[in-house]
């Protein structure tokens, strides 16, 4: 898939995608609305789930994502490029972001000690 629909694509899903049952919420963009997007997210086995217009609340870890981003990075840092930007986001989700911060929605874990779980707690479940 090329074009904007398969930049969004890689964008959602730049590791691939692991696990089930799992739920893309967005709103209703252009990128993400596209036929060919869609198409892709229902092949993966991926639910899309549209929050409303005009409701934050809807989509509220996403804005929360967002403000946080915000306030560690584009706040406290000048990018001279759009490409320095990318990339220190970039750093920041999956070192600072996925690694080291703690979610109380994750048992108090971060995203990469919470996956690991599920990984050790799913080959346990197949092993007996």
């Amino acid at each position: 898939m090329g074009g904007r629909s398969g930049d969004a694509l890689q964008a959602v899903c730049p590791q691939g995608v692991r696990g089930t049952g799992l739920k893309l919420v967005s709103d209703n963009g252009s990128q993400l609305t596209a036929t060919r997007f869609m198409a892709a997210m229902s092949l993966l086995g991926i639910e899309q789930v549209f929050t409303g217009s005009d409701n934050p609340k809807g989509n509220a870890e996403t804005e929360r994502l967002m403000r946080t981003i915000k306030e560690e990075l584009r706040w406290l840092r000048e990018f001279q490029t759009l490409e320095e930007a990318r990339e220190a986001i970039c750093h920041w989700i999956t070192v600072d972001y996925n690694q080291r911060y703690v979610h109380s929605s994750l048992g108090y874990k971060s995203p990469l000690e919470f996956e690991a779980a599920l990984s050790t707690q799913g080959a346990a479940q197949a092993a007996a």
